[in-house]
């Protein structure tokens, strides 16, 4: 017999006492968890840090097997999972309880960039609010406003942090920074154009943007496929992906007959529009140093010099020791490098990084 959704609403509330001393509570959004992500007859329970910025994940992940053992003599067959089989990135226990398979994902703290947002919008709403003179954040402020003659003449009323969808396909270039962006700031005149978009870099943020396409580049058996979005990225920058695939073959110990794919040179059109909509425009790019930060308002002018006359200069194959492929390229602007490779610790690229240098 199934369990219901009351029952399992009961099981939630026995992990929120359970486990409140680690820091860790069910899901709020699904008090109840949930049919898994990926395993749909495995009912799944999200556990999170209460307090986000202390990460006591260590601690839930070496005890919990034992929490588990001792609840309750009817579950069984607990086991840990270095990564969920309902999530990429998480680890979890799994276990059978009254006939049903369960699955506790340990969420993590918030990274460090993630911190660094929320520290640099409270530094700006306190710079903005008071008008310090003497802070690293009114040095940024002073910096925008450099960048920005329009942005210096409206006064700021709020600065959150943006929330909604990342995805670019299909937005317009020129509406791409409320997608890009972290950081909101908000003016005081009339919506809807009352909004100033951030993309926020600590000094350790080369990466500047992702791109899809990269995971249609191989099917499941490892054959490249050379009529896909990826390998149409690929060509763009005259990438061989004949190497690719004799890359991937050693790497797999094949051994097959491989029809040869034309090698294409590299086509700046496409690589400037490549690049455009990889950057963006109308928002402010701000990249924290070690010493002030590096600021600049990305206008059409801007777009213009970040993304053309790019030149290929290096492009590095998959081999026996990596399985990433890396093209540096730039103009006399910015240097750049582009990784495609697989964020799942899968063998066959899935995502596409641009990185400056």
């Amino acid at each position: 017999m199934a369990l219901g959704t009351e029952h399992y609403l009961k099981i939630g509330q026995f992990f929120n006492t359970v486990l409140e001393s680690y820091n860790y509570q069910v899901a709020p959004l699904s008090p109840a968890g949930k049919p898994g992500k990926k395993v749909k007859s495995v009912r799944e329970y999200r556990l999170q840090l209460i307090d986000k910025t202390k990460d006591t994940s260590s601690t839930l992940v070496s005890d919990l097997g034992t929490i588990l053992k001792s609840a309750s003599k009817d579950i069984t067959r607990v086991k840990y999972n270095e990564v969920s089989p309902n999530s990429s990135k998480f680890p979890s226990y799994s276990f059978v309880f009254d006939g049903q398979s369960f699955d506790l994902i340990i969420g993590k703290g918030a990274n460090k960039g993630e911190n660094f947002e929320t520290t640099t919008v409270t530094g700006l709403a306190q710079a903005f609010s008071t008008r310090k003179q003497s802070s690293d954040y009114s040095d940024l402020i002073e910096q925008l406003n450099n960048c920005n003659k329009e942005f210096a003449t409206v006064e700021i009323k709020s600065v959150s942090q943006r929330k909604g969808s990342t995805k670019k396909e299909g937005v317009p270039i020129e509406r791409l920074g409320a997608i890009i962006g972290d950081i909101v700031l908000t003016d005081n005149r009339p919506p809807p154009n009352n909004n100033w978009y951030v993309s926020l870099k600590d000094v350790n943020g080369d990466t500047f943007s992702s791109y899809s396409g990269a995971a249609s580049l191989f099917n499941n058996k490892g054959d490249l496929q050379s009529k896909s979005a990826g390998a149409d990225f690929l060509n763009a920058f005259g990438v061989d992906l004949n190497q690719i695939q004799e890359g991937f073959d050693i790497r797999n110990k094949k051994r097959v007959l491989r029809k040869r794919i034309p090698v294409k040179k590299p086509d700046q059109v496409e690589i400037k529009k490549i690049f455009e909509r990889a950057w963006g425009m109308n928002y402010f790019y701000v990249r924290k140093q070690r010493v002030g930060w590096k600021v600049f308002w990305i206008d059409r002018k801007k777009l213009n010099e970040l993304t053309s006359d790019i030149v290929v200069t290096d492009i590095k194959y998959p081999n026996p020791k990596s399985k990433q492929i890396t093209i540096h390229c730039g103009n006399r602007f910015q240097s750049y490098t582009i990784e495609l490779r697989n964020s799942k610790a899968g063998e066959y690229p899935n995502d596409t990084k641009f990185k400056v240098k």
